[in-house]
Formats: structure tokens, sequence, C-alpha cells
């Protein structure tokens, strides 16, 4: 019985640790109605970004280690999203910062908001 206990704990504790894990390698920031959303793919440095609407995907972009920043610009009928992130790699911390340098974005009128800061910070890859 005590070898079954173990056993579970052991389980559910590996359990627990990956999902810890997967939760910091995506992500969702909402900036009025814009969806960023993130995820870096198991394995991966690189990080998939989209920009949803309503549910609805209107932009997609990825950037990597070996890019020193990412500019884009995007917009709809109704909405315009412009910025610049980059993504920055602790090798000595084994992390990854995903970093919103500028984001400017406007919904359905022409007040202009603004954000810039960290979106997420994950575990790199551990390399064979």
């Amino acid at each position: 019985m005590k070898t079954w206990q173990i056993f579970a704990a052991v389980l559910l504790s590996a359990t627990l640790s990956v999902g810890n894990a997967q939760a910091d390698t995506r992500g969702v920031k909402r900036f009025a109605c814009i969806e960023m959303r993130w995820l870096v793919p198991d394995g991966s440095e690189t990080v998939s970004i989209e920009f949803v609407q309503r549910g609805e995907s209107f932009a997609r972009l990825t950037i990597s280690p070996q890019e020193r920043f990412r500019q884009f610009n995007f917009s709809t009928d109704a909405i315009l999203a412009e910025g610049r992130m980059r993504l920055h790699l602790d090798k000595e911390q084994n992390k990854g910062i995903l970093n919103l340098d500028s984001l400017s974005y406007r919904c359905y009128g022409p007040a202009e908001q603004a954000f810039s800061g960290p979106l997420m910070e994950f575990d790199l890859p551990v390399k064979p």
C-alpha cells in the first residue's frame, strides 16, 4: 500500500511541475479591443505572437533570438496596432524574456493608447 501512495505522490508532483513549466510558455495580454497572444513551442527559443480581435486573428508574427527587435504595424477597419518588441535570452539564468518596447493602439476611434514593458519570462529549452 505504501508503494502505491509513494507512486501517486511522485506522479502528482511530476504533473504539477510539468503544468507549471507549460504555463510559462504561453500567455495573453488584453489591450482594450485587442488581445495579444504568445506561445513558445516546446524545445524552441522562437516566440509566436498573434493579435486577435473578437476571437478573430488579424495578424501574426514570430520573433527569434537572432533578431535584435521586431517592429510591427497592423490595422483593420476599426483598429490599429503598431510597436516594437524584443526577445532577450539570459543564458546564465537559462531564461528568455519577451519585452514589448512600445505598443500604440487605437480601437474604434481617434484616441491612441500606449503600453511598454515585459510580457513574459520563460525557461529556455534544455540543449542535448
